[in-house]
């Protein structure tokens, strides 16, 4: 395997227990980081449950606005939530686009990288979203952009920007988790290190899981957060079969996928992840696939573990967690239940309408909509 770049081993007697977040290795010293080291340490729950209670104290560029640093991100969340929900119910091409991109600009980084990780990188820099493994993602960078540009006069950052529409996007599609976020992290202009997101070459479980373990994440919570295929579809893999969706409810945050990529028949019309079988078939991993696929548990049992996952993930890279601002009082309230809809389309009007007053051209915003999702 020649192709992939070289990975140091961490395995070791220890190396499956939980990892200090190199952002706070010199300790938790306010109250946002022991957050943050408690959610991570399984003492405190990365997934917030609550219902939204959180109103704007004022307009955007009143006073009352600008002295509350969550509140800009309200009001983005209401143009998010506008273009990431379809009139079924389920959620939008560009929301499922946005947790990729997530996953993508955080994931540049690991313990030898020496830079990376959550930076916002993708958006800023002309050459890693040109990167093979970015395939797909040029065009909901540009809605991300239009979205910095409109609130440009509000200093928001594009590594905020990235990782907010990320847990957006999950909270919106239905049955997902409603996960602890943070603003205040820091914009980089420079291309991350390459060779750490995989791509479609990535066919080996215990590279994949090596990959990971690199990045300070184990590979239970690997297979969660490889969960979030859940609401992918395949592009560039095989072009013959492009928009196949990775699971037969590509619209929908259930565990549908782990079942069905452990099932010995594949769902009419869908699509396998050469990446996502072996790790189904690896030793290490194979029973994580059982445990998040449970009719009975697996749902709760996942969102729980994606949400320590991800929290973990988008701060990879991010040196100031201790000074950063909990905003996740902003987020819409968790879809815990829903019956999958019949197949209506999905009408362009809302979507389009919020596209332009966000300043976006009406050619990149309305194709946005249609970007390829596929996590590796």
């Amino acid at each position: 395997m020649a192709f992939l770049p070289d990975i140091v081993s961490r395995q070791s007697a220890s190396s499956d227990t939980t990892e200090i977040i190199p952002g706070l290795s010199d300790g938790a010293t306010t109250e946002v980081g022991r957050q943050v080291r408690d959610c991570l340490g399984g003492t405190q729950s990365c997934e917030d449950n609550s219902t939204k209670n959180y109103t704007a104290p004022g307009p955007l560029g009143s006073s009352e606005c600008t002295n509350d640093a969550c509140c800009v991100w309200d009001y983005i969340q209401r143009d998010l939530v506008q273009i990431f929900q379809s009139l079924d119910g389920t959620c939008s091409r560009l929301a499922r686009s946005s947790v990729r991109l997530g996953f993508h600009d955080a994931g540049t980084w690991s313990t030898t990288s020496g830079y990376g990780g959550a930076d916002g990188s993708l958006l800023l820099s002309s050459d890693e979203i040109n990167r093979f493994e970015n395939n797909g993602l040029q065009q909901v960078r540009s809605t991300a952009l239009g979205i910095l540009d409109s609130y440009s006069q509000y200093e928001i950052v594009a590594a905020d920007l990235v990782q907010f529409m990320h847990n957006v996007a999950t909270v919106v599609c239905p049955l997902g988790p409603r996960i602890v976020t943070l603003i205040g992290l820091n914009d980089s202009s420079v291309a991350n290190p390459s060779g750490l997101v995989p791509g479609n070459n990535a066919t080996d479980g215990e590279y994949l899981i090596e990959l990971f373990r690199n990045k300070t994440l184990k590979p239970r919570d690997l297979v969660a957060l490889v969960g979030a295929h859940t609401v992918g579809q395949q592009y560039f893999v095989d072009p013959s079969r492009a928009g196949q969706p990775l699971d037969s409810t590509p619209g929908v945050w259930d565990v549908d996928f782990y079942r069905e990529v452990t099932s010995s028949n594949s769902h009419p019309g869908g699509f396998r992840l050469s990446s996502d079988e072996a790790l189904a078939n690896t030793d290490e991993t194979s029973s994580s696939f059982t445990a998040f696929g449970d009719r009975n548990t697996g749902q709760t049992v996942w969102n729980a573990e994606y949400a320590t996952a991800y929290v973990r993930l988008s701060l990879l890279g991010v040196d100031n967690i201790n000074h950063l601002t909990h905003c996740t009082k902003v987020l819409l309230d968790a879809v815990t239940s829903f019956s999958s809809p019949s197949s209506t389309p999905t009408s362009p009007s809302s979507s389009l309408k919020i596209l332009r007053r966000i300043s976006l051209t009406s050619v990149f915003a309305w194709v946005a909509l249609l970007a390829p999702v596929s996590l590796f």
